[in-house]
């Protein structure tokens, strides 16, 4: 449950993360008038730049919601990266090899097999854990780095497009692609699926027994074990749910702006969606503002660099900075809470880290 002390908490600590940005631009540039103006009012100055900010919370929304399940129940997701990257190649191939088929009729069968996918990739740390007793941080992450260079390998190689002056599979037919919402900015109709599976899964959470399990193994795997629940049972089911949301967050961005898979595809979705489960304090529903604020961050930037001399490298401190600090707040927290062990195990959580 977010507390209105967190809310306190949380909304200090990105106030200060853009206080400290306020400061770079102001020495780092040689128009700071312009800058600030563009940076903090710039995504709002018009439909594209805004368009292009809804746009560009919406892998985000679901990379952040991912990450809100494996948190809740105390496990660390590090692998979405991997899994968005899965998601959006099995999701281009897929789409390719059914093209005769109408929307309609691929799109559920698309995003069901690429949420199974990329669930059982997340899902397997968990099998790893009980088999072999691997730490499932360390082997979410290793997993998650193979995957990427196997699919950079394939597109590489066996899926390339020929035609194609970077490394790049061939697009999907345009009937595919999600409408567009504001053009000419990156809107699109992807948005309300984001929001959509956000709120089902606030619902999963709150309302249903899978829900009240990951959420009883996350606070206390000792009371959930004494209450006759299957904690690594949990664990796993919570860790495919979250994977399965990252391999949609991936295919969703396909089917919204790119229309094919290319090689370095995801520009750090899933870390960035760490860090929005993080600010939300693991609840779906205040995923959907902090992916927000990420984005508002990534396209004050990118207005910036048009309308005055600010860097990607500036927003990027910025960002830097606030994941380091809710990172670190929220690792404090846990540790207080959680002082010895791990939810795989009968003592606590922190071993896990």
């Amino acid at each position: 449950m977010v507390t209105l002390r967190d809310l306190w908490r949380t909304a200090f600590i990105v106030g200060a993360a853009l206080g400290f940005g306020l400061c770079v631009i102001l020495l780092a540039s040689e128009r700071p008038g312009d800058a600030i103006y563009a940076f903090f009012l710039g995504p709002f100055s018009n439909a594209y730049f805004f368009g292009n900010l809804l746009a560009s919370a919406i892998p985000l929304i679901l990379t952040g919601a991912a990450a809100c399940v494996s948190f809740s129940a105390s496990v660390f997701n590090l692998g979405l990266e991997g899994q968005v990257y899965l998601g959006s190649f099995l999701g281009v191939f897929l789409t390719c090899r059914f093209g005769e088929l109408p929307p309609l009729v691929v799109y559920p069968l698309v995003f069901a097999i690429v949420f199974c996918c990329s669930g059982t990739l997340a899902a397997l740390s968990g099998y790893l854990k009980r088999a072999r007793n691997v730490n499932v941080l360390i082997s979410t992450l290793l997993i998650s780095y193979i995957t990427i260079y196997v699919v950079d390998a394939l597109i590489e190689t066996v899926f390339i497009d020929p035609t194609a002056g970077l490394a790049a599979t061939p697009y999907i037919h345009d009937k595919f692609l999600f409408a567009r919402l504001l053009p000419p900015s990156d809107l699109h109709s992807g948005l309300f699926l984001a929001l959509a599976l956000t709120i089902i899964l606030r619902i999963i959470m709150k309302k249903s027994a899978l829900g009240f399990e990951i959420t009883l193994t996350g606070k206390s795997p000792v009371f959930a074990r004494y209450a006759g629940v299957s904690v690594s049972k949990v664990l796993t089911l919570s860790l495919f749910i979250s994977g399965g949301f990252a391999g949609i967050a991936g295919i969703t961005d396909i089917y919204g702006i790119h229309g094919r898979m290319f090689r370095g595809f995801s520009s750090g979705y899933g870390w960035n969606g760490i860090a929005v489960a993080l600010i939300a304090k693991n609840h779906p529903l205040w995923v959907i503002p902090a992916a927000l604020f990420f984005a508002y961050l990534e396209n004050g930037a990118n207005v910036g660099a048009l309308l005055a001399d600010i860097t990607p490298e500036m927003a990027r401190t910025i960002q830097a900075t606030i994941f380091f600090t809710v990172t670190a707040d929220a690792l404090f927290s846990l540790i207080r809470k959680n002082k010895g062990g791990d939810a795989w195990t009968p003592s606590s959580t922190v071993s896990s880290l």
